[in-house]
């Protein structure tokens, strides 16, 4: 769907419940994926990377349980939780460890989309044109990705 003014509210209602939960610890909370790039289409999802450094896995998927969101375990190496408004998945949520490079790549990736309008058009395009056709599209996306941040030197 078309960009959204409300997806950066929607992240940041989720934020500050995050920080909170867990104000014992060292947080770095971002929003991440198509939601996070003001002007990109996207499903309306508002994904969310979390590397807590002080606390395990299971302590902090507990902690985001309270919050409402169901666990799903694990997923490509991190924890992997969503909040769902009746059949509809709102938010996703990426548990990291401090030092996942996926992380910073998924930061790095939204960075430069946020400042290449026309890197984030052929994204958008991309994505448009596999999710209309393709049984490959996480494996397609994933390659634009690793192309666009081995250019920037940021892989």
């Amino acid at each position: 769907m078309p960009y959204s003014d409300d997806w950066p509210a929607l992240f940041r209602t989720e934020h500050d419940m995050l920080r909170d939960t867990f104000a014992a610890h060292r947080l770095e909370i971002e929003h991440i994926g198509s939601t996070a790039v003001p002007g990109l289409m996207a499903r309306p999802v508002i994904d969310i990377a979390v590397s807590v450094p002080e606390c395990d896995q299971e302590v902090a998927a507990q902690a985001v349980v309270s919050l409402g969101y169901v666990d799903y375990g694990y997923a490509s190496g991190r924890r992997f939780a969503r909040t769902r408004d009746g059949d509809v998945c709102t938010h996703t949520l990426l548990l990291y460890r401090p030092d996942d490079p996926e992380m910073h790549d998924q930061v790095a990736f939204r960075d430069v989309l946020r400042r290449d309008q026309r890197l984030a058009d052929a994204y958008a395009a991309l994505k448009h044109g596999l999710a209309r056709r393709s049984n490959s599209y996480a494996a397609e996306k994933t390659q634009f990705i690793r192309r666009v941040l081995l250019e920037a030197n940021l892989h």
